[in-house]
């Protein structure tokens, strides 16, 4: 983990714009011992969050849907793959059958 200090140095941002973002939900520290610490997804989220302001001109609104964008792609990629380490503790016959559906030949109707 990555303190505060250390953070700012290396995401390249203020005290102030750190704690704006902290405020906007863009950024959530985990709670450390002593202090709130940042990882190096924290890291990549304030490059993005810099980019997005600073290059491409996205105000503070832009820059929410976009960050919840990211979070709905990296919830649904953890769903998928939690789903195909379910498929792949099936037997062979069921991994085939649903391999069947996604290709289309069987495609069940749901509403």
């Amino acid at each position: 983990m990555i303190d505060r200090r250390e953070f700012q140095m290396r995401a390249r941002i203020e005290t102030e714009t750190l704690q704006a973002w902290i405020e906007a939900n863009w950024l959530i520290p985990g709670q450390g011992e002593a202090a709130p610490s940042f990882s190096e997804a924290d890291l990549a989220r304030a490059a993005l969050i810099r980019d997005l302001k600073d290059d491409l001109g996205v105000n503070d609104e832009g820059v929410a849907v976009v960050l919840s964008l990211v979070d709905q792609i990296h919830g649904l990629r953890r769903t998928l793959s939690d789903l195909l380490q379910a498929v792949r503790a099936q037997p062979e016959a069921v991994q085939r059958q649903i391999a069947t559906v996604l290709r289309g030949s069987e495609r069940p109707f749901n509403g």
